[in-house]
């Protein structure tokens, strides 16, 4: 699945592709959002939850009509992505229709007790790193630049802007801890842009609860297609996956242990792509 990751970003990389990050584990679009946006993408608005949860939940959070607010990514504690709204459209999160009509923008987790108060945990961190390069790169911007203030009319063709949320409103958002981590943010970034520092691989959280989503789907002794069938799901089934995969016979592979025989057994969860697809047999719950 790595390598496939890899490649996928590569091609993305190197060709502009302007469609949504190959790095998210799941997605939960909501209707809060402006389809499409009227402006090319160069800013990246980056929030804080003040919420220490994971990337589905903030999702969740932004689903009800009345809440009236939602972002293109939530970054979870421990490090996962999940889509809210596609890059195509305007997400509304920072209360300002010029950024966030340019924005790609961002809600990460943060601790939320207080000798920890607005810190990202290192996995959120490190995904949001990532995010970032992958964003600059399909964008085609050889650096992210942060001034100090949402002066868009300084940016060349190939730079990106970070801009925050309280510059818009009346709000400390990014929160105290990122605050004042913009400038690392740009430096860490840059440097991968650069080619000053190798790319990252984002936090990857494979285990979790899961839904078969097909009509039937084959429990093998093994990770391969000729391996004997020793059982099955049938539709809306749900089944916990281990932390554990692998990548053979074009599908990526779960796996679990038999409740009954205590033996390791193998499912496939989809085709290999490098990404979560609409057509995955079994999808993520958390």
């Amino acid at each position: 699945m790595l390598t496939k990751l890899l490649i996928a970003l590569i091609r993305n990389w190197v060709n502009c592709d302007m469609s949504d990050s190959v790095l998210i584990s799941g997605k939960l679009l909501t209707a809060n959002c402006s389809a499409p946006r009227n402006h090319i993408i160069d800013t990246i608005t980056p929030h804080y939850m003040e919420w220490y949860c994971s990337a589905k939940e903030c999702c969740e959070s932004f689903m009800p009509k009345s809440r009236k607010a939602s972002a293109n990514y939530c970054i979870g504690k421990d490090g996962e992505i999940w889509l809210n709204v596609e890059e195509r459209n305007r997400a509304w999160t920072s209360g300002n229709s010029y950024n966030d009509n340019r924005a790609i923008t961002i809600e990460c987790s943060n601790y939320m007790d207080s000798a920890k108060f607005g810190i990202l945990p290192d996995a959120t961190w490190k995904s949001l790193v990532c995010l970032c390069v992958d964003i600059c790169r399909r964008y085609c911007k050889k650096q992210l630049i942060y001034t100090g203030r949402p002066n868009y009319e300084i940016l060349g063709k190939y730079d990106m802007l970070l801009t925050k949320h309280k510059w818009f409103q009346d709000t400390d958002c990014p929160g105290p801890w990122l605050d004042n981590k913009f400038n690392d943010l740009a430096n860490e970034v840059n440097a991968i842009l650069s080619g000053e520092k190798p790319s990252p691989i984002p936090p990857m959280v494979f285990g979790g609860l899961y839904k078969c989503c097909v009509n039937c789907l084959n429990v093998r002794e093994s990770p391969t297609i000729y391996s004997e069938v020793v059982s099955e799901y049938h539709y809306g089934d749900t089944v916990i996956l281990d932390d554990w995969f692998k990548s053979n016979d074009g599908f990526i592979w779960g796996r679990y242990t038999g409740s009954s025989s205590g033996l390791k057994r193998y499912i496939a969860v989809g085709r290999d792509t490098g990404k979560v697809e609409n057509d995955d047999f079994l999808i993520k719950l958390y």
